[in-house]
């Protein structure tokens, strides 16, 4: 059992350590299934979140020296979750839990996305300047 868990660890690592390879390899491998364009993007950019979530948590801890990247990524997720639900809720009488879990976890793949790039820049520039 500790072997088929070490495996799963180093395959999550890996695609966890290269987001956009990951985008792109689930992206051919669903369209090649799938024969759909927008449906492969979607379900690719679901896939993609999940490595997001860890490779960001991982850089925040590093660059600013803290253990709480993981947790600060899931309650921002649920403080979105909340105010979307909540949104829906007085808009249209009801909320719709699966429509308001693909809007956060689409979103967050945006913003995670763009905090990954921001956050490797700013490791990249912190490791050129204090190797000196």
């Amino acid at each position: 059992m500790q072997v088929v868990f070490n495996i799963f660890t180093t395959i999550y690592a890996w695609l966890a350590v290269f987001p956009l390879a990951t985008f792109v390899i689930a992206w051919f491998v669903l369209y090649f299934f799938l024969k759909d364009k927008k449906l492969s993007t979607r379900l690719s950019m679901d896939i993609t979140m999940l490595f997001l979530i860890g490779h960001v948590s991982a850089l925040w801890n590093q660059l600013f020296a803290a253990k709480f990247g993981f947790w600060l990524i899931l309650l921002l997720l649920l403080i979105a979750f909340g105010l979307i639900g909540g949104y829906q809720n007085r808009t249209k009488g009801q909320t719709n839990l699966l429509k308001v879990f693909r809007a956060v976890w689409r979103m967050g793949f945006i913003a995670l996305t763009g905090l990954y790039v921001i956050l490797l820049l700013l490791r990249l520039l912190k490791s050129i300047i204090f190797s000196t």
